[in-house]
Formats: structure tokens, C-alpha cells, sequence
């Protein structure tokens, strides 16, 4: 068998090693950015056929061969694509998927974006291939072998190199161009090798700009190259001529090779760099939520996030053998006596360092940014594996058997494919959840959820199966984290996304999905994330020990107590309607004033009947000064799709002489058929309040009438209340009624109804006179009270005729019957469950 053919099937062995882990199962997941590559793609696509040449700029990375390989997935698959489109499609939302919904016939996202990735998978497996030749050169056949196979079952390499995007993409490239350009450098600067790394060059570069890290790399090497000569033998001086010239023609073949594949650049080059130089600078600034890093949500991780990175995702024998390197290089022993070895390692290492640094700078860092710099270190760790390993076997034959060494490259390759195996084991079996691979050196799955941010789509595609199979699954409402592709492309369900807007927007879904890095960088809140962590899901899915997505079932779920929205009124109606929320606009106003009220109303099950919403003001007394009623909404309720939360607003306008005092707003539903209003119901309970109008809201109008100015209230119950009083009479009056006033200032919200309890005792303690009931005789519920509202409270209690002469003590205080008295706090602590507000002495 020839050299030609024996390196031909080795190649080809190669191939296999390299591209088998990474074509299964490529449409498992699909992670956040990928949906917007292959919009990216599509508008590539489009913009090539109608020569707009401009638009083949679509975003600064540049990412023209993630887009090359998008194009040619979506023209394998649906070739008049750019014939039928309506034009570009916005990449940040969704807009082509919805397009592509409405073409029969057409392959869907999820289709088009495996495709792409098809692509991507043969471009990085042909790239590590490739890199045979260089480090054939480099560091001999045998060892070229080892080290493709290395790189080809790095476990965070496959998981980056699946995926519709640059990052796996450029760091083939990158490591490729680096190893051509060694290959020239110390091979003897064979023109073949520098001619391919400059077009390898253009290629990572017109994948992402990090690739820029590869000219100052190539600078200081050409730099240690001229000076090495001069230190050792001066008289000669430097082949400076040679080295400089072939480092410019290194950068212009690669400058040719980005202007030739970009069509941008044929129509504007220095507007197209000029645009990649300013969004650059905005992207790297700043993460687009915030990053995570050693337990804590952060903007910038700082210097140590890529050292720590390069710890997770590497793995055991590269650590081992980056070891072995600096020991044994740096001796210069065994692999490392030859200098073209050792000066390999040593570029290799140095392009890491350059990398990392460059990296480090700005603000917005992931571990998949280091990849290229891990690629080269994988490298080096061979090495010192290679290095460590000849004389280990020799050392441990002679040991055991006193027999001359038989095969000893033979054995040394048997132990280091063993190695290899292992080096790539821990990763195959993640798949195809490579990204939940982290180094068990460093602890693994163990320790990884609390060191780095993770998550980038795993696992959401196995929370939307596991929703399809719920019992009407085309009509469930689900929110979910990264809605947009990892988990749209999955689900069966309506899916909007858990972002920063009002839980308002996502509480009216069936389901909720929340994701691992969700709750890392606390996640569109720490409130959401501490809201839905006293909940329990109804599904959790994890991996490899990782806890990747849990699913909450949203039906019978309240408002959270962090949103600042009046929600202590919810009640359901007749089963059918929930007041969910409200706003009122001020809770002090004067008469003629216009306010508006913002009734949140939620259907709860299909309404046989348009109901009306009679929303009325009232006095104490229980005169109705205002009203306004009609369909809420200004929408037949029939026609309100289930657990829809809209807004109804009503616009109050106070009568011009409407008297100074506290009024109430009351909530009911009727049918104006005939006029039977539905029945008020505790929330999620069939439990009937015995009442057919829910009490909203209070109203000041005009200035409150207060008992006394005293700031700050002389005792206070819990958190909530204030308590002022004018005292009772001294002496019992003829009449036998005890008569005084309690001021009370609402300190914070509550959701609770206290009931107030006075009770006059005599000396032994025991009841006389005692009366029990909600504020104002039920009017001014303590749940409807506003922080800073004051309420004057008049009480009129009769004592028994028969009561013996005596003095006899005042006591209030405030009571649940589920949960007691409530403390009375003076300076922070608690001093009793009731106050003594005065005294009064029978004759």
C-alpha cells in the first residue's frame, strides 16, 4: 500500500473520528442564537439574488460562513427561497417563522436550522482534518494524528462546532490559520503553507473578529524569529527580509479573502468596516441582561472569568499534560529536545495567553469566546502527554519484566489512544448535551452550576414535549425563558416570553417554563425568581446532574406580593370572571376631580352570557354617588379567550358637591338579559364571600377628618398599623356609653382583613363591655388600606346598668381568627398584643 493511500485512509479515519459526535441528533436542541443566524442566513440569501449587496452585512461579528452555511441548508431544502420571500426579515423576532407557517408545503425552522448545522458540522470537520498537514510538518505524522484526534473529542469544541453559529465555526478556522502559519515558520517556509493560511485567515475573520488575536500572534513570533539569530550568532544577522515579506502576504491574502466572499465589502468597504468597528464596540461593553460567575449575577466577571473557564472546559489529560509541558519543556527532555516541537508549543501557548488577554478586556465575557485558546492549549497538553509518556512505559516495563522493550511505539500509542479515549469520553457521554460537559477535575456538574453561567437551550425542547403531552396541548398559553427557538421550535403551545415587562403580561398563561441561567443571574428579577421558587413545578428536567428547566403550573397562581399594583380585592365571579388587579389613580381627591380606574380582569372559563362590569362609588351610608357599567373591555365576554388578562378602564368623575369623606369603590358583574348578578367567590376557592359586589378600593375626598396630628403614631401594630385614640371620658357619663375615637395610619399594604377588638376590663382583668368588628363597621376593610391613609374610627360602646363603681381600662388591639393578635411594637420591640388607651371610673 502506497504513503498516498495509507495517508488517505487515515484521513478519512479522521474524518469519521471527528464528524460522528457531532452530526447525531443535531435537531435535539436548538440554542438562543441560532434562530437569529438562520433569519441572518435567509436575509443572506435574499440579499445575494437581488444583488443588495449592503445587506449581506447583517450583523458585525461579520459571520458571513455561519451565513454561507445557512444558505446552502435553506437551498438544499427550499431553493426558490429567495424567489418567494417577501423581503428581509427582522432577526430579533420571530418573523420568519411565522412567515414560513403560512407556506404550505415548506420545511419548517427547526428543518432549515438542521440543515444549516449539517453544514456547519462538515466545515469544522474538514478544517480539523486538515490541520493533519501542518502539524505533520510540525511535529511528525504519528504525533499529527493524535493531535486531530485530540482536537476532533474536545467535549466543549463538539458542542460549539453543532450549532448554527460563529463561535465553534471561527475557532476551527482560527486554529487551522495557526498552525498553516507555524507550519511555514518553522517548516521551511514552504509558500504553500503561508499562501493557506492567509486564505484560512480571511475565512476566520469573515466568521467573528476575535480572529484578529492571530496578527499581533504572528507579529511577535516573526519578532522572536529575527531576534533569535542575532542572540546567537550576530555576525550573520536575520532572514528579515524573507520573514517580513511573507508576514505582509500573510495579511493580504487574508484581506483578499475577506473582500471576496463578502459582498459588503464590493459595494461599501469602509462604511462595512466602519459599522463593524462601531456595533463591535457597543457588543462587547455590555451583556445584553447580565453574566454570572462564581455564584453572583454580574456585568463583568473580570480577570479571572477565562482562567476559571479554561479549568471547567477543559479536560483531565489536557490539564495533566500542560503540566508535563512546563515541566519538560522548560528542561527541554524528551519530545521537547526538538526545537521545532518546542518552538510549536510554545506559539501555541503564547496565541492562548494573546486570546485570553485580548478577551479579558471587555466587559462581556462567555466561556465559548476562549475556545479558540483552548484549542491550542489541547495541543500543547498532547505534547507534554507524548513527552511524559515514553519514558513512563520504558520506566514501568523494565520494572516488571527484564525482557527488552517490545514495540515500544507501538505500546506508547495504545496507552496514549486509551488516553485520547478517555479525553473524549466524559464529553460523549453528554451528548448530545456536549455544553453540560464541564472537567471533573474541577468538580463537574458538581460545582460548574456555581461557578459559571450555563444554559444556552438545552433541555427547554424536552419541557415543550413534556407540555405537548398535557390534555389540550395546541390551546395551552405557556411563558417561557428564551421562547423565541429553544423553545418555540418545540411546542405545540401559544409561547410568549418571561422578559422584564409586568407579570401582568405572562401570569394569564397555563404554564411557565424557567431556565438554569434564569435563576444563575436571577433572571427577569430576583422577585420573579423568589416568586416561582416558593412554587413547586409539576415538571423538571434534568441532565448529566444538572438541573436544566422546571415547569409551573400557572392556572390557580395570584399576582406576586412584588408587584406594586392594588391586588388585595382579587375575588373570582360566579367561577366565569377574576378581578385580578386594579389601579386606582389617587387615593385622595377632591371634589369635580377626573381619575381613572384600571380594573385587571382574567376569564377563567367560556361565558354563556355577555356580562356587564358595574363598577359604582359609595358613601358609608351606602349611597351610590357615581357609576359606570357596560361590557368590559368594551368586548362581549363570549368572545374572551380563557385566561386572557385585559385591562378595563373607567373614568371617574367626582360629583362637584360631593361631601368631604372616605368612599368605596364596588365591583360587580350582571347579566343585562336579567340583571341576575354572578355571586363573589374567594379566589380558587368555590368558597361564596355572601355578597354579589367586591369592595375595591377607598377614596378620600377631601382632606381626611382626623382625631390628632401625631407623628409618628403612638403604638403600631406589626408592620402595618398606626394607632392614635382620643381618650375616653374620665368618668362614666349618665348615658352608661362609653364613647371615644381610634385614628388609624395604614403603614404598609396588606392582604389581610384584621378584625379590631375593644375591650373594657376591670381590675381582675376581666371582660365588662366588650365590641369586635372590621374598621368603620366594615366599610374600610384593612385590605384596601393605603400606606399614609388615615381613618377616624368612632366607637360607642354601652356598659352593662348594673356595673359596679370601679375604674375599668380601655384595650384595643387587632386579630385574625386564623392567626391571633396582632404585636404592639414600640422601639423595634414587641411590648404585648393590645394597647391601654385609657381609663374610666364608674361612681
Amino acid at each position: 500500500m502506497s504513503n498516498r493511500v495509507r495517508t488517505a485512509l487515515l484521513l478519512l479515519a479522521l474524518f469519521f473520528a471527528g464528524w460522528l459526535p457531532r452530526v447525531v441528533a443535531l435537531d435535539r436542541f436548538v440554542t438562543i442564537d441560532e434562530r437569529k443566524w438562520l433569519a441572518r442566513a435567509a436575509n443572506f440569501d435574499y440579499a445575494l439574488v437581488h444583488s443588495d449587496w449592503a445587506n449581506t452585512f447583517q450583523r458585525e461579528h461579520p459571520g458571513v460562513t455561519v451565513m454561507w452555511a445557512g444558505m446552502a441548508g435553506l437551498r438544499q431544502l427550499f431553493p426558490d427561497y429567495a424567489q418567494v420571500a417577501p423581503g428581509l426579515f427582522a432577526w430579533d423576532q420571530e418573523h420568519m417563522e411565522a412567515w414560513l407557517q403560512q407556506q404550505p408545503g415548506r420545511p419548517s425552522p427547526l428543518v432549515l436550522l438542521t440543515a444549516g448545522r449539517w453544514w456547519i458540522v462538515l466545515l469544522v470537520t474538514l478544517t480539523v482534518v486538515l490541520s493533519y498537514f501542518p502539524l505533520r510538518t510540525l511535529v511528525g505524522a504519528t504525533t499529527a494524528t493524535w493531535a486531530v484526534l485530540t482536537l476532533a473529542w474536545s467535549p466543549f469544541y463538539i458542542a460549539l462546532s453543532r450549532q448554527l453559529h460563529p463561535d465553534g465555526l471561527v475557532a476551527s478556522f482560527t486554529m487551522l490559520a495557526l498552525l498553516l502559519f507555524l507550519a511555514w515558520l518553522y517548516g521551511g517556509q514552504q509558500w504553500r503553507y503561508l499562501i493557506g493560511a492567509g486564505f484560512v485567515m480571511g475565512l476566520a475573520w469573515l466568521t467573528k473578529t476575535p480572529a484578529i488575536f492571530l496578527v499581533p500572534t504572528g507579529f511577535l513570533l516573526i519578532l522572536y524569529e529575527l531576534w533569535r539569530p542575532l542572540r546567537r550568532t550576530p555576525a550573520h544577522g536575520a532572514p528579515w527580509r524573507r520573514l517580513l515579506t511573507g508576514y505582509v502576504l500573510w495579511g493580504v491574502i487574508a484581506v483578499l479573502t475577506f473582500v471576496a466572499l463578502w459582498p459588503a465589502m464590493w459595494f461599501d468597504p469602509i462604511g462595512t468596516l466602519l459599522r463593524i468597528n462601531a456595533e463591535m464596540g457597543v457588543y462587547v461593553e455590555r451583556h445584553t441582561t447580565t453574566n454570572y460567575f462564581w455564584g453572583q449575577p454580574m456585568d463583568d466577571p473580570g480577570f479571572w472569568f477565562y482562567p476559571v473557564a479554561y479549568l471547567f472546559r477543559t479536560t483531565p489529560l489536557t490539564l495533566v499534560g500542560l503540566v508535563s509541558t512546563a515541566v519538560l519543556g522548560w528542561r527541554r527532555q524528551q519530545l521537547f529536545a526538538d526545537p521545532t516541537t518546542r518552538r510549536t508549543a510554545g506559539a501555541l501557548a503564547l496565541f492562548a495567553l494573546i486570546l485570553t488577554l485580548g478577551m479579558t478586556i471587555g466587559a462581556k465575557k462567555f466561556d465559548r469566546y476562549m475556545l479558540p485558546g483552548l484549542l491550542a492549549l489541547e495541543i500543547v497538553g498532547l505534547l507534554g502527554w507524548l513527552a511524559l509518556l515514553a519514558p513512563l512505559v520504558k520506566t514501568l516495563w523494565s520494572r516488571f519484566s527484564a525482557r527488552p522493550l517490545p514495540g515500544a511505539r507501538a505500546m506508547s500509542g495504545v496507552t496514549l489512544g486509551t488516553l485520547l479515549l478517555l479525553h473524549g469520553l466524559p464529553g460523549f457521554l453528554q451528548a448530545p448535551y456536549y455544553l453540560t460537559y464541564f472537567n471533573p477535575l474541577a468538580g463537574g456538574a458538581l460545582t460548574a452550576p456555581y461557578a459559571l453561567f450555563m444554559g444556552w437551550g438545552e433541555g427547554l425542547e424536552a419541557a415543550a414535549q413534556w407540555l405537548n403531552q398535557q390534555p389540550g396541548a395546541g390551546k395551552l398559553r405557556v411563558a417561557a425563558w428564551y421562547a423565541d427557538g429553544p423553545f418555540s421550535y418545540y411546542s405545540q403551545n401559544r409561547v410568549v416570553n418571561i422578559g422584564d415587562e409586568s407579570p401582568l403580561f405572562w401570569l394569564d398563561t397555563d404554564y411557565a417554563v424557567l431556565y438554569v441561567n434564569q435563576w444563575q443571574r436571577q433572571l427577569p428579577s430576583p422577585e420573579v425568581i423568589a416568586y416561582f421558587a416558593a412554587q413547586t413545578p409539576v415538571h423538571v428536567v434534568r441532565f448529566g446532574g444538572i438541573e436544566l428547566a422546571r415547569v409551573y403550573d400557572m392556572r390557580n397562581l395570584l399576582l406576586p406580593d412584588f408587584v406594586d399594583i392594588g391586588k388585595n380585592s382579587a375575588a373570582d365571579f360566579g367561577g366565569q370572571l377574576r378581578l385580578l388587579a386594579y389601579q386606582v389613580g389617587q387615593s385622595q381627591a377632591q371634589p369635580g376631580d377626573r381619575l381613572q380606574v384600571t380594573l385587571y380582569l382574567q376569564s377563567l372559563a367560556p361565558m354563556p352570557v355577555n356580562y356587564n362590569v358595574l363598577l359604582r362609588l359609595v358613601g358609608q351610608d351606602g349611597h351610590e354617588h357615581w357609576r359606570d357599567e357596560g361590557w368590559p373591555w368594551g368586548a362581549p365576554t363570549k368572545e374572551w379567550p380563557i385566561r386572557e388578562i385585559r385591562p378595563d378602564g373607567h373614568t371617574v368623575l367626582l360629583p362637584a358637591d360631593l361631601p368631604a369623606g372616605l368612599y368605596r369603590f364596588e365591583l360587580s358583574f350582571y347579566d343585562p338579559a336579567t340583571f341576575d348578578p354572578l355571586p363573589v367567590l374567594r379566589v380558587n376557592r368555590d368558597e361564596a364571600l355572601g355578597t354579589t359586589a367586591r369592595e375595591v378600593a377607598l377614596l378620600q375626598v377631601g382632606a381626611p377628618i382626623t382625631a390628632t396630628t401625631a407623628t409618628p403614631p403612638t403604638w403600631q401594630f406589626g408592620d402595618h398599623f398606626g394607632l392614635d385614640v382620643t381618650k375616653p371620658a374620665a368618668v362614666l357619663p349618665a348615658t352608661g356609653q362609653l364613647t371615644f375615637q381610634l385614628q388609624w395610619t395604614s403603614l404598609t399594604r396588606t392582604a389581610i382583613d384584621y378584625t379590631v377588638f375593644v375591650h373594657v376590663v376591670n381590675g381582675a382583668g376581666d371582660n365588662v363591655a366588650q365590641q369586635d368588628g372590621p374598621p368603620l363597621g366594615g366599610f374600610a376593610p384593612t385590605r384596601l388600606w393605603e400606606p399614609g391613609q388615615q381613618l377616624l374610627d368612632d366607637y360607642t360602646i354601652p356598659l352593662p346598668a348594673d356595673l359596679p363603681a370601679g375604674q375599668y381600662m380601655v384595650q384595643v388591639g387587632l386579630y385574625t381568627l386564623t392567626d391571633g393578635r396582632l404585636p404592639v411594637v414600640q422601639a423595634g420591640n414587641v411590648v404585648g398584643d393590645f394597647v391601654e388607651v385609657g381609663s374610666v371610673v364608674a361612681p
